[in-house]
């Protein structure tokens, strides 16, 4: 009998999110998201809403496929549920305060890195995967009063259009 475990996470994309829950069977939702080989990731039970209205569902889908090239992030309560299996075993011994833009949102959080030299150009043109995994994140929006918080945040490193180490 196969194991499956559902993880609800946040999926942020042209101005909104989604809300669902992903049925992990073989492999975690990051190291889904991370494989290049995929294109596409299922949820279940999934609510529709923008970004500057998150109380407002615009449609629920009891099933809904999405394009991973066109998520800006995905956002994650508990720690575990957005961490690669590796990652799990460890994530590097620096601990880097990151600041980014993705459309919509400035993103805050901490990378960790294996090498204490951090060099933003070269993090993003070779260091980093096709998504970045950020811990204890905050994403704001232009309206102060919507912000969303989480244990990890998985961002489309396509997608970002700022990105540096803030002061603290």
């Amino acid at each position: 009998m196969q194991r499956t475990n559902k993880v609800i996470a946040e999926f942020f994309a042209q101005g909104y999110r989604v809300s669902g829950t992903y049925v992990v069977t073989k492999r975690p939702l990051a190291d889904e998201i991370y494989d290049p080989t995929t294109n596409y990731l299922q949820l279940e039970e999934a609510y529709l809403s923008p970004i500057m209205d998150p109380a407002k569902i615009s449609a629920y889908y009891t099933l809904t496929l999405f394009d991973k090239s066109n998520l800006d992030f995905v956002l994650t309560v508990d720690k575990k549920d957005g961490l690669r299996r590796d990652q799990s075993y460890g994530m590097g011994t620096y601990q880097l305060s990151i600041c980014l833009t993705v459309p919509f949102f400035e993103i805050t959080g901490h990378l960790y890195l294996i090498n204490r030299n951090f060099n933003p150009r070269i993090y993003l043109s070779s260091d980093a995967g096709i998504f970045i995994t950020l811990l204890d994140v905050t994403a704001s929006t232009f309206n102060p009063d919507v912000s969303y918080q989480g244990g990890v945040a998985l961002i489309n490193r396509a997608h970002i259009s700022f990105f540096g180490e803030t002061a603290g």
